[in-house]
C-alpha cells in the first residue's frame, strides 16, 4: 500500500533489542558503568633509557585499554606519585617519551598512567634518573668495563658445575669487555683464567694464595702497566781497578786508588762494606687490598693501547646485610677502599667496579655512594647517555624472575668513575624473556657493563 512505513531491517531492530537489554541491565544494577567502559591496566614500573644535559627518555610496557599515557614529572619519587606537573602525551602504542627543557646534573622522578577516553588507570611506582652534567665528546678514548659477582664458593652460591662455569664464561664473553672485575671468584680464578685466555683475555697476576676478586683485561686493548721506581741497593762488590791483586796481603787491604778497603773472601777480593746505588728495578703494577671487616679487593694498574695512557682498575667487594649498620660499616669500607686505592695508584686515574652490596632506596641507604661522591667519583648508573634494561636488577638471588627495586632499579653490582670522565652506555647482560630469566642462571648476580669515556 502506497505510504505504508517499510519494515525495519533485522540488524536495526538487533542494535534496538541490545540497546534496550543494556539500559534494563543498567537500571537494575547488574552491569556498572565501569564495565561498560572498562578502566585502563595500571603502568608497570617506567624506566630511563637515555640520558643528556637536558632530556630524559622515559620507557614503559604498554597496558590493556590505554589509548594514551600521561607521563607526570618531579623532583623527588614521593612527590611524582602525586604531581599534578603533567609533561607531554604519549599516544596510543607509542610508549618511549622524551622529557625535554630539564636543568642539567639534576635528578628527576616519574610516573606514568594510561588514559583511555575520561578514564584513567593508577599511576606507575616511580623512577628516578639524572641528567648529565655535559655531552659527552665524540672523539674521546673509550674503555669497556664489566663487573660480575659469580658466586664461587659463599653459603648462597649453587653448586660449581660445568653447565654454570659454561653460563659464566658465556656472560663475560657477551658482555665484550675490554676490563672484567670479577667478585667471589675464590678457588675457581685459574679455571676462568685458562677458559678465557682462549678468547684473548688475561689476568693481572697469578696470586699466591686463595683470592676472592680478580681482574681479566683483553690483550689486544690493554697490557699489564710496568713501573720502574728507583731505589738504593747496597751490596760488597769485587775489585775492578788494574791492580795486581797477588801483591795484596790477606785478609784485608786498602786501595789508594778508591780509598776503599777490600776484604778476601773464599777466592776473590770484594769491598769490605756494601756499596750502595740508586737502581731501576721494573715492577708489574697490581695487588692486593685488604680490610679488617673482611671487604677485599685487587688492583691493577693497565696501559690501554687506544690512548696509550695508564689507569687503575679495582675490583672490590664489600660486606653485606640489610641493617643501618651494615650500611655504616660499607661506608666505613668505601672509605678505606678509597685511601687504599689512591696509596696504590699514586697520580694515576681509578676506576672502582664491583660488588658493594648496597643501592638507592634500599632499607641500609647508600653511604658507598655517598662516601664516593664526597670524594670525586659518580656511578656510572647517573652518568651514562643510555640504558639497556635497567630494570633488570644487578641482584637476582637466583629466582626465575626479573626483580625491579623501586626507584632505581636496585643495582648493587656498580661502576664507578670521576666525573672528568663519561659514559655512553650501561646495561645489564643476562638471559631474560618477557621479564623471566631463561636457561642456566650463571650467578646470583647479573653483569654489568659500561663504556667509559676516557679524559
Amino acid at each position: 500500500m502506497s505510504g505504508a512505513p517499510e519494515p525495519a531491517p533485522l540488524p536495526s531492530l538487533l542494535k534496538l533489542l541490545l540497546a534496550a537489554l543494556g539500559s534494563l541491565l543498567l537500571a537494575v544494577g547488574l552491569v556498572s558503568p565501569a564495565q561498560a567502559q572498562a578502566r585502563p591496566a595500571r603502568v608497570p614500573t617506567p624506566y630511563i633509557t637515555a640520558s643528556s644535559p637536558h632530556t630524559l627518555t622515559v620507557k614503559w610496557p604498554a597496558v590493556a585499554r590505554a589509548r594514551r599515557y600521561t607521563v607526570y614529572v618531579a623532583s623527588t619519587p614521593k612527590k611524582a606519585t602525586r604531581s599534578d606537573r603533567r609533561t607531554h602525551w604519549s599516544h596510543g602504542r607509542r610508549t618511549p617519551l622524551k622529557v625535554k627543557d630539564l636543568r642539567s646534573n639534576r635528578r628527576y622522578c616519574f610516573t606514568v598512567k594510561a588514559v583511555r577516553g575520561d578514564r584513567s588507570g593508577k599511576r606507575s611506582e616511580p623512577v628516578c634518573g639524572h641528567t648529565l652534567r655535559r655531552r659527552a665528546k665524540p672523539t674521546t678514548a673509550k674503555v669497556s668495563v664489566a663487573t660480575f659477582n659469580v658466586c664461587a664458593a659463599s653459603v648462597n652460591c649453587k653448586r660449581w658445575t660445568k653447565k654454570r662455569e659454561n653460563a659464566i664464561v658465556k656472560r663475560i664473553l657477551d658482555a665484550n669487555a675490554d676490563v672484567v672485575a670479577l667478585q667471589e671468584v675464590t678457588r675457581k680464578a685459574d679455571k676462568l683464567t685458562r677458559r678465557l685466555a682462549e678468547h684473548g683475555y688475561a689476568r693481572y697476576a697469578a696470586p699466591t694464595r686463595k683470592v676472592d676478586e680478580a681482574l681479566y683485561y683483553r690483550t689486544s686493548a690493554a697490557d699489564l702497566a710496568v713501573a720502574t721506581p728507583t731505589a738504593q741497593h747496597c751490596e760488597v762488590e769485587p775489585y775492578a781497578g788494574a791492580e795486581d791483586t797477588a801483591t795484596w796481603r790477606y785478609p784485608r787491604h786498602f786501595d789508594a786508588v778508591s780509598q776503599q778497603w777490600f776484604a778476601f773472601r773464599t777466592s776473590s777480593w770484594v769491598t769490605e762494606a756494601p756499596v750502595c746505588r740508586e737502581r731501576q728495578q721494573p715492577v708489574e703494577q697490581e695487588g692486593r687490598i685488604g680490610s679488617p671487616t673482611g671487604a677485599t679487593a685487587v688492583w691493577a694498574a693497565l696501559r690501554l693501547k687506544r690512548n696509550g695512557q695508564t689507569y687503575v682498575f679495582v675490583s672490590a667487594h664489600l660486606s653485606h646485610g640489610p641493617t643501618k649498620a651494615a650500611g655504616r660499616l660499607r661506608g666505613r669500607e668505601t672509605k678505606q677502599l678509597i685511601r687504599s686505592a689512591e696509596r696504590a695508584a699514586g697520580s694515576l686515574p681509578i676506576i672502582f667496579m664491583g660488588d658493594f652490596n648496597s643501592y638507592r632506596g634500599g632499607p641500609a641507604g647508600d653511604p658507598p655512594r655517598r662516601e664516593m661522591a664526597k670524594r670525586g667519583w659518580v656511578d656510572t648508573y647517573d652518568a651514562s647517555q643510555t640504558y639497556s634494561r635497567p630494570y633488570v636488577s644487578s641482584f637476582n638471588g637466583w629466582s626465575s624472575a626479573v626483580h625491579t627495586m623501586k626507584y632505581w632499579g636496585g643495582h648493587i653490582d656498580r661502576i664507578f668513575i670521576r666525573p672528568s670522565m663519561g659514559s655512553t652506555s650501561w646495561r645489564v647482560v643476562a638471559n631474560t624473556r618477557k621479564r623471566r630469566y631463561v636457561g642456566t642462571q650463571a650467578s646470583d648476580h647479573n653483569l654489568v657493563r659500561a663504556t667509559i669515556l676516557l679524559p
